[in-house]
């Protein structure tokens, strides 16, 4: 074998045998194609209908346009046959015919260069060019009809499918002689801008979306695509953008289903122009709540924002159940000190001081929020460095904070004295120089100590302190309770009530001693378990051991 000198890029023959796998062949993919052929036949409205043809269910879809001069190019795989402006504009590939392949079609058309109508009938078997077509005269004086030889599945889906290709077509679509509805692609959007022949419209997006929405309509066909979206704090949307193409050649479809939008120059153009339009339309708000790397990204495009709003969060401790924190007000207008996230144990014991009325700090304490960093306000806020505790005990002073555990041999129980250290610094400019270190009495001090349960968890109480065992155990839950979902775990009801179980009754050991813990302890197992039983006009003495029970009814009281 001799190797060629030159090559040049060709279609091979064996293609046309192939045509019927270049489209799924959906009743969806055969109306977008017929109804775009239509829309550049110059059609003013569409026809569709359904009917009975030898006794089979047949689709028929017709429109007013130019018609088809030239019969042989509707099957002949990649001639378009559409004029040079069209082609310029739109990019046909003379393949949306072959979605019908493997279908039975009649095509009828008026032929504007033979001055008169032609109609062929093409077999379902004859798509693979191995057949000649008869092309034959018909009394057709204007534009384009299409009868298909319907699968069973299709009419279940025949309506439906109508319905959706006709909402955001150009043209007026008519099925079975009723009007279709049409809506404008970007109805409901924020704000609309023109950009190189598309239309950009910029919305509030609430709804929940499925996994690829529709984000591009090329005259009625709507197109899965990512595009820039931009989210605001606290807010409980993002701003997402749509684009309906009116005459924008540089965009194009992948061939041959056009079902997503070709990777090119002109599609990353658009997708700068879209991030503009948006930080536009946010500029036109009132107020924003964008993230300090979004404000830089809107200034790089062209595009000054004022600073993000000036109001922060008003700080609550988070939850060891999924690090949850209820929501705190909108602080604004009011002195703040930001406090940096910690673990759930450092800060609901911090809240035990840090929420009282009265600002204790001075000012009101404010949840962080990283993403405002670099805006002036924000920058200069002043601010707790980190949250940390000292334990006073007979043996000597203990610390605990995020960057120091207990040693592990530390036991729970009584402590001489406890406080939470609240180093203060300025600014962030300052963050490594505080100006005061607040050093204020706790009562009880709960510490997970890098455990992840009550029972590695070491607690203290201050000396002589009032604290029921009541507060205790709740204190113990919002520190260390967390419901473990694994599928062989139990229910969140059953983990929780075991869990206050255990926290009452270690709770009760520590502020009552071990004797009265157990008193208690039975006391509620009799409340739960026994006491429904007993009738209520009678009285029941009960004398144990721990192996003996003796029950005896006694006279009523």
């Amino acid at each position: 074998m001799t190797l060629p000198a030159t090559i040049r890029p060709s279609v091979g023959q064996s293609l046309i045998t192939k045509v019927s796998r270049l489209f799924n062949g959906t009743i969806t993919d055969v109306l977008s194609e017929m109804l775009q052929n239509s829309r550049r036949a110059g059609a003013t409205d569409v026809e569709i209908d359904l009917a009975q043809f030898d006794e089979k269910p047949t689709l028929i879809i017709s429109d007013n346009g130019w018609g088809i001069d030239d019969p042989a190019n509707i099957v002949t795989l990649g001639q378009s046959g559409w004029n040079d402006d069209l082609a310029r504009r739109e990019d046909p590939a003379g393949m949306g015919i072959f979605s019908l392949a493997g279908r039975r079609v009649r095509i009828r058309s008026f032929s504007r260069d033979a001055g008169r109508g032609w109609q062929v009938e093409i077999p379902a078997d004859a798509w693979h060019g191995t057949a000649h077509l008869a092309v034959q005269p018909c009394d057709v004086l204007q534009g384009t009809s299409f009868l298909i030889e319907m699968p069973d599945i299709w009419m279940q889906q025949v309506e439906g499918a109508i319905k959706d290709v006709a909402l955001y077509y150009p043209l007026a679509v008519r099925f079975q002689g009723k009007l279709l509805q049409r809506e404008d692609f970007l109805a409901k959007a924020h704000r609309v801008e023109e950009w190189n022949g598309c239309r950009i419209g910029v919305f509030r997006n609430h709804d929940h979306e499925p996994p690829h929405p529709p984000r591009i309509n090329f005259h009625g066909v709507k197109v899965p695509c990512h595009l820039p979206t931009v989210s605001e704090i606290d807010a409980p949307h993002r701003w997402i953008a749509k684009v309906d193409i009116v005459d924008a050649p540089a965009l194009q479809l992948v061939l041959p289903a056009r079902k997503e939008m070709a990777e090119s120059d002109a599609l990353a153009a658009l997708r700068l122009e879209i991030e503009a339009t948006t930080y536009r339309t946010i500029r036109a708000e009132s107020e924003h709540r964008l993230p300090f790397k979004s404000w830089k990204r809107a200034a790089e495009l062209g595009i000054s924002l004022p600073e993000a709003a000036e109001w922060l969060e008003a700080w609550q401790p988070t939850t060891a159940e999924n690090y949850q924190c209820e929501m705190g007000e909108p602080i604004r207008e009011e002195p703040m000190i930001i406090i940096p996230a910690h673990e759930p144990d450092i800060e609901q014991c911090a809240a035990q001081v840090l929420n009282q009325d009265g600002m204790p700090l001075g000012y009101r304490a404010v949840r962080a929020e990283q993403s405002l960093e670099g805006y002036s306000w924000y920058d200069e806020l002043p601010r707790v460095i980190e949250l940390s505790f000292t334990i006073k005990r007979s043996e000597g002073v203990l610390s605990y904070s995020s960057d120091q555990s207990l040693p592990p041999d530390t036991s729970s129980g009584d402590a001489i004295d406890i406080r939470l250290l609240v180093p203060v610094a300025r600014s962030a400019e300052y963050d490594d120089e505080p100006i005061a270190m607040l050093s204020i009495p706790l009562d009880i001090l709960v510490c997970r100590n890098d455990g992840s349960d009550l029972d590695e968890a070491i607690i203290f109480v201050r000396a002589g302190a009032s604290v029921t065992p009541a507060r205790l155990a709740s204190l113990m839950e919002l520190c260390c309770f967390w419901h473990n979902d694994d599928s062989d775990c139990d229910s969140w009801d059953t983990q929780h009530r075991e869990f206050e179980k255990n926290a009452r009754n270690l709770a009760n050991i520590l502020l009552l001693g071990e004797e009265e813990a157990l008193l208690e302890h039975i006391r509620n197992a009799m409340h739960e378990e026994i006491l429904w039983l007993i009738p209520k006009d009678r009285r029941i003495e009960i004398t144990a051991s721990n192996n003996e029970l003796s029950l005896l009814f006694a006279d009523p009281a």
